[in-house]
């Protein structure tokens, strides 16, 4: 039987979180190169103990999808003995003897292939494991169970409230020698390399093809975008500022270097999963990867690695690409952009450690790089303890406040609930986050100026929310709102800019700090929408009974957030990281029963 998707029963319940959630819809017509996601090695987070055991590691990998992650960075070495791509760097050996089983691992007990002996232990879920030098083995477990995982994933995840695109970076290792587990692999014969049919892409094609966005669609998609990303809904067209478009003479456009937008690949297209590869050891000698590109990507198609360091408090990144004097997406080479490994001053055994990496994460993704996970938190997998990843990948946010978008409170009756505390506002006390307020309320309001992504200005004067949509934004501009995180940063460093004139963020007038976005749930609570205060939430047949549920779930979810922040292991730290000029924090979520827009 092959492996499941089997997350924690905690972690699955039937809410959502409304942070990634609002931000996967107001971002779903950006093209996908220009929208963050946290990233994780499985490897750190699943593997950081040297512990390959096929039901730990299924149980790790299905609580990262749940806790957000969208990227995963996937070593695997060629087994030639075996003819699998498996996990364990070392290869297990055939025809040995197997001493005993023992309860625990032995540090002396090593494998000895030379000696024709082999140990096997008792693994943290009761299976055996090989014991091949430092590093402890299940023998069913191979690249097969990865894809395992993930039929199984989308399976159960159909509902357009839980699609999320995903990403798969294959990093292509050989294994080493049981007899020198410690030493390098040695190179590939040409006879031994993988088949054809053993090819990474031939084992998720068999599976997965359904899924995958192929490198031969996109080119496709490209050579004429007429027949493609335009013959869609308006709603799932990407937004064509954020790429290059030529046109040839009978009106058919193309382009060079474009994307789709995670609208059109999932909700147009239906597909869910991209494929690369990042690496390739030497020792693979001639393994053809030009045979995989009907698949898979080639290496670091969909990466473009920007090293960052931080200063010792983590409150700035070097690597940020934010660029002041810039104006359109041109001049801000954000595409693909990741971050290499986060490197923080404290030992991530520490709480100051996880909350500086924490911030750093979040410092990342406002300046437009995905974020990456490339260490173990506590010295625990994510099957272990789940709670740092979370925080981690919580903090890979760009938009909302800690414990923001907050919905209307559920009247007791079965009346609707009160319609006007659910428009968006940018707050610059709190670091340009955002926070659900009263519409009735009178402020200032962002304009996008023409449909340029990093280019904003503001209103005159200031209006409430129904009359900023009709009247507030100037000529040749649109009240908007950010759609990334490197959006966000540019607004609200234009803000800044005008600080004294209409904006402060040390002021005590409410008006001086905060202004309004084009972001509201008016129509359903917790269904946060574009495009004005008439604008309804799509997906909703019965949006009367879902609006109360959705309340209910949110009211209840409240009281949930409040013990989790009091017991976090960054409770100490919230309140200075509110206050702080970043608006630095760790977002334990706001979870709810909802739908996106």
């Amino acid at each position: 039987m092959g492996l499941e998707y089997v997350p924690d029963a905690s972690l699955v319940n039937p809410t959502w979180v409304a942070v990634p959630l609002s931000e996967r819809d107001v971002s779903g017509q950006i093209p996908i190169n220009f929208v963050t996601v946290p990233t994780v090695s499985l490897t750190a987070a699943c593997f950081g103990n040297n512990v390959y055991d096929a039901s730990s590691a299924e149980k790790c990998v299905s609580n990262l999808l749940v806790l957000g992650y969208r990227r995963f960075l996937v070593d695997v070495y060629w087994s030639t003995e075996l003819r699998k791509w498996t996990f364990c760097p070392v290869t297990i050996p055939q025809n040995v003897h197997v001493v005993t089983l023992t309860t625990t691992p032995s540090p002396t007990a090593t494998a000895s292939a030379a000696s024709g002996t082999l140990t096997v232990v008792a693994g943290p879920s009761g299976s055996p494991l090989y014991q091949l030098g430092p590093y402890l083995c299940s023998s069913n477990f191979d690249l097969s169970g990865l894809v395992d995982i993930f039929v199984d994933y989308f399976r159960i995840t159909t509902s357009q409230l839980n699609v999320y695109t995903r990403y798969l970076s294959f990093n292509l290792h050989v294994a080493s020698d049981a007899a020198s587990p410690n030493g390098p692999a040695a190179s590939v014969p040409d006879g031994q390399l993988p088949s054809i049919s053993e090819h990474v892409s031939s084992l998720f094609e068999e599976r997965l093809s359904a899924y995958i966005y192929k490198p031969f669609q996109l080119y496709k998609d490209r050579s004429n975008l007429n027949d493609s990303w335009y013959e869609v809904d308006d709603g799932y067209k990407p937004i064509t500022e954020y790429f290059t478009i030529h046109t040839d003479s009978s009106g058919t456009q193309s382009t060079p270097d474009g994307w789709p937008c995670s609208k059109y690949v999932q909700l147009a297209q239906e597909r869910r999963l991209f494929l690369e590869y990042g690496s390739v050891d030497p020792q693979l000698g001639t393994y053809d990867l030009v045979n995989d590109n009907n698949v898979i990507f080639p290496p670091n198609y969909l990466t473009s690695m920007v090293p960052v360091s931080s200063s010792d408090n983590s409150s700035s990144a070097y690597g940020c690409l934010y660029d002041p004097g810039a104006t359109s997406v041109s001049q801000v080479n954000s595409s693909w952009a990741t971050s290499g490994s986060m490197a923080v001053s404290e030992p991530l055994n520490d709480p100051h450690g996880l909350r500086q990496m924490s911030d750093l994460s979040l410092n990342l993704t406002a300046c437009g790089l995905s974020p990456t996970l490339n260490s173990t938190l506590f010295n625990k997998t994510a099957d272990a303890d789940t709670e740092p990843y979370q925080n981690i990948s919580l903090s890979a946010s760009w938009a909302w406040a800690l414990g923001e978008p907050r919905d209307a409170l559920p009247s007791g009756t079965d009346d609707d609930p009160p319609r006007i505390d659910r428009c968006a506002i940018m707050d610059l006390s709190l670091g340009g986050r955002w926070r659900a307020t009263n519409c009735s309320k009178v402020r200032h309001a962002a304009c996008r100026v023409g449909n340029h992504p990093f280019t904003w200005s503001l209103s005159s004067t200031p209006y409430d929310y129904w009359d900023a949509h009709q009247n507030a934004c100037p000529k040749n501009t649109s009240f908007a709102i950010p759609r990334t995180g490197l959006e966000n940063t540019y607004l609200y460093h234009y803000l800044l800019d005008h600080q004294g004139e209409i904006m402060d963020p040390t002021s005590s007038d409410p008006a001086k700090r905060e202004i309004w976005l084009d972001f509201n749930s008016l129509d359903v609570a917790s269904c946060w929408v574009t495009g004005g205060p008439e604008s309804s939430c799509p997906y909703v047949a019965d949006p009367h009974q879902l609006e109360r549920r959705a309340v209910l779930v949110a009211a209840i979810a409240g009281i949930v957030i409040c013990i989790i922040t009091a017991l976090t292991l960054f409770v100490k730290c919230n309140t200075n990281r509110r206050n702080s000029r970043r608006g630095k924090r760790v977002i334990q979520g706001w979870e709810y029963e909802g739908v996106p827009s």
